[in-house]
This record gives structure tokens, sequence and C-alpha cells, in this order.
């Protein structure tokens, strides 16, 4: 028995040591596969570190590639930044210039100003006279309604007294009727008291029908009531500021050539030449006006009539142009086509003289043809005779 149990002993630890055994191979086939996937992680990383000094070595070559473009670029930063200071420099040149332009500017805007000033003083001179003309026509209207007042007083009146006689009339006609009826009836008691009694009669036959009564007189249509007077106008605004003169524009294409004119009219008589034979042309004429001591301004330019526009025009042009043509002054200056407006070119715009000018074209003025103006600011002057 105890042979037998040893021998079971063995057994077991024999079955025991062939389950360690085969535990123990399966451990070393994991582990031998775990050593191959080290082998093959160990040959890759082999692998990637070839590939890493190659980049790190094309790396070092654009590094050197980067600091040559690096050194072009800082040749041609600096090449830009000399050029970009020449640029400042020209730009602060043309600010200098802009500065000036302002400030001319500015004196014009100045100019302007002391014009609008002017004209605000006329449009206020104007506007007194509108308001003292619209209180005159509110008296005249006050005068009006009070009058409208009396006559419709007067016409109730005249209604009522019509009324008062409509019902004298009606009362008439109604005294009438009874004294009618009055006479009927004695006109019956006497026959009664005439004729002895007869017998009785038959019935009578029905009676004529009475006569209609009158009709009644019809009311007067009423008199139609006064119009509403209209209302007085508002006065006019003031004329807004002239705007900037625009750019010029750039020339058109040439037209093409036109059809010949008519033969024109036969021109006036010339003037009278000087001692030396040459004819004198003037440079000024008023035309349109009541006589020659008035009317349009135009100057001679170009072997051309041309007109003024009345920008700043003021007295002291009026006087130039007066004594151009042998007056002792300008009585009054007109603007706004007063003497109508002119065909021709508008030659100055602008005209600011001191007055102590001979003639007109030594004032400043915008320049021959300059203008921003239409014939309906033609200039005109009043001169004493």
């Amino acid at each position: 028995m105890n042979q037998l149990s040893t021998k079971n002993d063995v057994l077991e630890n024999i079955w025991k040591l062939e389950n360690l055994f085969q535990n123990h191979s399966q451990t070393l086939l994991q582990l031998s596969q775990a050593v191959r996937r080290l082998e093959r992680d160990v040959q890759g990383l082999q692998l990637q570190t070839n590939q890493t000094a190659g980049f790190v070595s094309q790396l070092g070559e654009v590094f050197r590639g980067l600091s040559f473009a690096s050194h072009r670029n800082m040749s041609d930063l600096s090449t830009d930044l000399g050029r970009a200071k020449l640029s400042l420099q020209k730009q602060d040149m043309l600010l200098k210039e802009t500065a000036d332009q302002v400030d001319s500017l500015k004196d014009k805007l100045d100019q302007m100003g002391r014009t609008v000033g002017m004209v605000n003083r006329t449009v206020g001179s104007d506007i007194s006279l509108h308001h003292s003309k619209i209180q005159d026509l509110q008296i005249q209207i006050t005068n009006i309604t009070q009058d409208t007042r009396t006559i419709r007083v007067t016409q109730i009146n005249m209604e009522q007294l019509l009324r008062n006689e409509v019902a004298v009339l009606s009362n008439i006609t109604e005294d009438l009727r009874l004294k009618d009826w009055e006479q009927s009836v004695a006109l019956k008691n006497i026959t009664l008291i005439e004729g002895p009694p007869g017998p009785k009669g038959e019935k009578g036959d029905s009676g004529l029908s009475g006569t209609p009564g009158i009709p009644g007189i019809p009311g007067e249509q009423g008199i139609q009531g006064p119009r509403g007077l209209r209302g007085v106008a508002g006065v006019d605004g003031a004329a807004g500021q002239k705007g900037e003169l625009g750019l010029k524009g750039d020339r058109g294409e040439k037209g093409q050539k036109g059809d010949k004119g008519d033969k024109g009219y036969k021109g006036d008589k010339g003037d009278n030449g000087d001692e030396t034979g040459t004819v004198v042309q003037p440079l000024v004429r008023l035309v349109n006006g009541s006589g020659p001591h008035e009317g349009r301004v135009e100057v001679y330019h170009e072997k051309r009539w041309g007109t003024i526009c009345d920008d700043v025009w003021d007295k002291k042009d009026g006087d130039v142009v007066c004594r151009m043509l042998g007056f002792k002054g300008s009585k009054e200056i007109h603007r706004t086509g007063r003497f109508g407006q002119g065909s021709d070119l508008i030659w100055m715009d602008d005209v600011a003289c001191a007055g102590t000018e001979d003639t007109i074209q030594e004032c400043n003025f915008s320049g021959w043809g300059k203008t921003n103006c239409g014939h309906v600011e033609d200039a005109g002057v009043t001169c004493i005779p």
C-alpha cells in the first residue's frame, strides 16, 4: 500500500512537472515572439534614425540657403529703405506745397466770407423791405375784412326787412280772405231776409270746390358769403452760396467742319481814326440801357465782345468802367442780368478792382474766358451823367 501511494505521488508530480514544462514552453514561445518584435522595433528605430540623420543634413542645407537668402533680403531691404526715404522726402515737399495751397484757400475763403457778408447785408435789406410791404398788405387785409363785416351786417338787416315785408303781405292776404268770407255770409243773410220762406227744396248738388289758396311767397335765397382772403406768400429764402469751381475737363475731340454760314449783315460804321490814321477800338461799352450812361457791361478782347460775371462785382469795379467811358463814377451797380442776358462769351469773372485803375483790364480777375457763370449773372452799371 505504501508503494502504491508512493507511485501515485510520483505520477502526480510527473503530471505537475509536465504541466509546468508546458507552461514554461508557452512562456518561452511568448518571450521569443516578444524578442522578435523587439528586433523589428530596433530595426525600425535604426531606419528612423537614418532618416532623421538625412533630414538633419537636409535641414542644414536649408538653413544655409536661408542664411544666404536672408542676407540677400537684407540688402534688398536696405535698398527699399533708401527708396522709401526718398519717397518720404518727396511727400514732405508735397505736404509743404499743400500747406501753401491751404493758406491760399484760406485767404480765398476769407474773401468769400466778406462777399457772403455783403450778400447777407443786401438780403437783409431786401427782407426788411419785404417785411414792410407785408405789414402794409396786412393793414389792407384788415381794412378789407372790416368792410366785409360791414357789408355782412347790412345784408343781415336787409334780410330781416324782407322777412318783415313778407309777414305783412301774409297778414294782408289773410285779412282779404276774411273780408271775402264775411261779404259772402252777409249776402246769404240778406237773401234770407228779403225772400219769403219757400218750400223745402231738394238736396242740392255738391258745390264747386273752392279756389285753392294763394301759395306762400318763397323765401329768398341767402346771399353767398364772401370768399376767403388769399394768404400772404412766404418770403423767398436767401440764395445759397456759390459752389466751388470744378476741375477742368479733358479737351474734347475735334468736331466735324460745319456748313458755311449765311452771309452776315452789314456792320455798323467804324469809329473815326486818330491823327495817325489808325482806328481806336473802345475796350468797354454799355448795352441795353436807357441811355449811354447805363447798361450791361461788355469788354473787347481778341476782336470779340463779351460780358462780365457779377461775382464780387461792386462799386469800385463800376467806377473804373464809368471813368473809362468819360463819366465821373458809378451811381449804382447791377447784378443778375439787370439789362438782359448777353449771347457772346463771358470774358471776365471775379473782377476785384481797387478803384484806381485806368481800365477794367488792369483789375484782378480769374483770367480771360475762365468762368463758372452763366449769362443770367451778367453785370451792369449806372454811371453818374
